[in-house]
């Protein structure tokens, strides 16, 4: 049945073709488009997930928040990274190389944990460690791995004192981390700091263990969505329950609106443009069946079974939907490719506008053989229906 249905439409070339060119005619646009939905999209995405800092979210007012809700945030696994943080005010450091006394330099002093997405691949081991920023760092002349002071001045009843802490540069912040001086440091580092100013500590104190620091009130947070789609759910509830915070939730959620735009207009043109090609394949078929009754009811006649009749305009729909959509993917891909040259560097960076991959090619091959399939059904129903007489009668 194979062959005969091939060879019949050798036989009708020129009505094949015209079938293949209609497939592609409808099916490349389409193409083109979910590229185009997938490059875009896919390159404002990329460029977010490149940004440590998309995935943040970090409250901005000075709050008592218990460990309590520390604990309820941490087992939340929309959350991948928290670290708590001391009041803004307190949380400055003064920075001094060893090697060249009096050069103190002030810094902002940020918490870190094990596994910041703000510095990949470099953490805080002990207390005693610092992640400096690039900028501070080259003011002071110091390297990864060499000693650092670390001093916090104070006015108590009249008299300066300081808390001076022998510290090592534990490795270098990236500028996406801190584009200014920075330090970051151990948690129990900030509360030091922070206990030192408040009169709390004397000048010969020093960090307490990470579990102990854990169970003190804190100022406020720093944490790190696991997901970037879960940065808008997180910025709302925080702010419905009184914490303001800062994040990219704005601009996250216009990637995801894109997205779903984007979206529902490939589906309108896709459903609207393949429900109308499938619409003319199923007539076609079904014309082409009436215009070769007399054809198929000899062959009936000559014992070929009702499936096999059954299965002649099925053949017939799936080559075309094959060869259409072969034709379809080479004439998107040279679209694709002129699309990407035309918009080089100006929506995405460096990534292609018009997306399309192999899997892509695969997907509407695979949908346009299921649509073809299922269009010409009826037209496979009435070939099977044609009775043998009719053969005879006609004859």
């Amino acid at each position: 049945m194979l062959r005969l249905a091939l060879a019949d439409l050798w036989h009708e070339r020129v009505l094949f073709l015209c079938s293949v060119l209609g497939c592609a005619a409808v099916l490349a646009p389409l193409i083109v488009l979910f590229g185009l939905r997938q490059g875009v999209v896919a390159g404002l995405r990329a460029e977010l997930l490149e940004d440590p800092r998309a995935r943040e979210v970090v409250s901005v007012v000075n709050r008592t928040l218990e460990p309590a809700l520390f604990e309820r945030l941490a087992a939340d696994p929309r959350i991948a990274f928290l670290v708590p943080r001391t009041r803004a005010l307190s949380a400055t450091i003064v920075l001094e190389n060893p090697a060249r006394p009096g050069s103190g330099l002030r810094v902002e002093l940020l918490p870190t944990a094990a596994q910041d997405p703000l510095l990949p691949g470099r953490s805080v081991a002990d207390a005693d460690e610092l992640v400096v920023s690039t900028t501070a760092l080259e003011r002071l002349g110091l390297r990864a791995g060499e000693p650092v002071l670390a001093s916090i001045p104070r006015l108590r009843d009249g008299q300066r004192e300081a808390l001076t802490l022998p510290m090592r540069v534990g490795g270098v912040a990236p500028l996406s981390a801190a584009t200014r001086d920075a330090a970051f440091a151990a948690v129990p580092v900030l509360l030091l700091v922070e206990d030192f100013l408040d009169g709390t500590v004397g000048p010969d104190a020093r960090p307490v263990s990470e579990d102990l620091a854990r169970t003190r009130p804190f100022a406020g947070f720093r944490l790190h969505a696991t997901r970037i789609e879960d940065v808008p759910a997180l910025d709302r509830e925080f702010r419905l329950a009184g914490i303001e915070v800062a994040s990219r939730a704005e601009a996250v959620a216009g990637l995801l609106r894109l997205d779903r735009n984007l979206a529902l207009l490939f589906l309108a043109l896709a459903g609207a443009g393949g429900a109308g090609y499938l619409i003319s394949l199923g007539v076609g078929l079904w014309a082409q069946v009436e215009r070769k009754r007399r054809d198929i009811a000899l062959l009936s006649l000559l014992g070929l079974k009702r499936r096999a009749l059954l299965m002649l305009p099925v053949i017939q729909a799936v080559a075309v939907a094959l060869a259409g959509a072969i034709c379809a993917f080479a004439v998107a891909a040279a679209v694709a490719g002129v699309l990407n040259r035309a918009f080089a560097g100006t929506v995405a960076g460096d990534r292609p506008v018009c997306l399309l991959t192999a899997a892509m090619g695969l997907g509407a091959a695979g949908v346009t053989l299921l649509g073809a399939m299922m269009a010409s059904v009826l037209a496979g129903i009435r070939a099977a229906g044609v009775a043998p007489a009719e053969g005879l009668a006609e004859g």
